[in-house]
């Protein structure tokens, strides 16, 4: 007996971000499943929207508001939208809404997804606010619907464990995931050349220049390696505010690019570097080490929450001993001061892309979710 495919609406309300390339990856992959019939909600609002009209009559498009302050001037929006949203689900006969990350307005909408006859789930990619994320305000807004989820869904055993630990959700209805590398795959062709003994290393810090993202620790790292002799070329990327380290980053002759970037402009700057770095002095998961990977780029990593779950040591990357930057020197010296090495994590990253991959991972959400 054949079964009907489970039909399944991802959901992603944001304007900009990660989760835009990670919603639209997830559709994708959804559309590939024959196990699944999917519909993709994202805001008309979102700066990627073109991006999305592929899927044709399976998007369900939103009307919800372009600056921080529409969320509040905006929100006489939100009966008409819980409307549409039922609506929708109960045409489509939907099973299943997957938010693949909370809306501020999710608390007073996502209800009726139950309500229309579906099973609400809903990823928790942090467990607490992050210092200096000027979105930390919204947190308590984003976590209301873990009241009401029939599953949460955590990308880290540190998110899992924290949740628990808080008893902000049954242990019943957890369920613990991965984060699947986002599709940067890089021709051999295009790869920066293996480290060698007469060139120097290039090593790259990416994504908002937050406290806990750990650019000083970055900074004290490169400073490190140089004063022992070893040649390295430094790009730091990413929005935020650099302050006291633009000077610092100017003195060791750093590339800056101190803005947001494309997704264009990540997949070329991922083919520029031996490895990407991660000084965080705390983390939940990363997504700037899913492009990494996905683009066959090793990752040097602090042992600070789920990255030692995303980053395998001496298999995708390197983790260091601690969270210094004599730990992470010796990590990157592990990594790339032996050709053998490095080239094996390089081949090992590749070998491994279906266990990291966002068709396993929309398989395992959906087929978990229903369960």
């Amino acid at each position: 007996m054949i079964r009907a495919p489970s039909r399944t609406m991802f959901s992603y309300w944001g304007r900009r971000g990660a989760l835009t390339q990670f919603t639209l990856e997830v559709a994708r992959a959804a559309a590939t499943e024959p196990g699944i019939a999917a519909t993709v909600s994202v805001s008309r609002q979102n700066e990627s929207f073109a991006d999305f009209v592929e899927f044709g009559p399976a998007l369900f498009p939103v009307e919800t508001f372009r600056t921080g302050p529409g969320a509040l001037l905006r929100s006489w929006s939100i009966p008409r939208l819980r409307k549409q949203l039922y609506e929708r689900i109960r045409r489509d006969r939907t099973q299943l809404v997957i938010e693949l990350l909370p809306h501020v307005w999710s608390p007073f909408v996502m209800s009726v997804a139950r309500a229309a006859g579906a099973r609400y789930c809903m990823i928790v990619h942090d467990a607490d606010p992050h210092s200096g994320d000027r979105t930390a305000w919204a947190k308590i807004l984003f976590d209301r619907p873990m009241r009401w989820a029939d599953v949460v869904v955590t990308l880290s055993a540190a998110v899992t464990q924290r949740l628990l630990n808080t008893g902000r959700v049954p242990e019943a209805k957890l369920v613990q995931l991965f984060h699947p590398d986002f599709t940067y795959e890089r021709k051999v062709s295009e790869r920066v050349a293996s480290p060698s003994k007469t060139a120097p290393i290039r090593l790259l810090f990416m994504g908002r220049i937050l406290p806990y993202k750990g650019l000083p620790l970055f900074l004290d790292m490169v400073e490190r390696l140089r004063a022992e002799g070893i040649a390295v070329e430094v790009g730091v990327f990413g929005e935020g505010t650099l302050g006291a380290h633009a000077s610092r980053l100017q003195a060791m002759g750093a590339e800056v690019v101190n803005r947001w970037l494309s997704e264009s402009e990540i997949a070329a700057t991922l083919t520029r570097f031996h490895a990407l770095v991660l000084p965080y002095t705390e983390a939940s998961q990363s997504g700037v080490a899913a492009a990494a990977l996905g683009a066959g780029l090793p990752v040097i990593a602090t042992p600070v929450g789920g990255l030692v779950d995303q980053i395998v040591d001496g298999q995708t990357g390197m983790i260091a001993s601690d969270v210094s930057a004599r730990g992470l020197s010796e990590a990157t010296k592990r990594l790339l001061l032996h050709e053998g090495t490095y080239r094996s994590i390089c081949d090992t990253i590749d070998r491994s892309r279906e266990q990291r991959s966002m068709a396993r991972f929309v398989r395992e959400i959906v087929a978990r979710s229903l369960m």
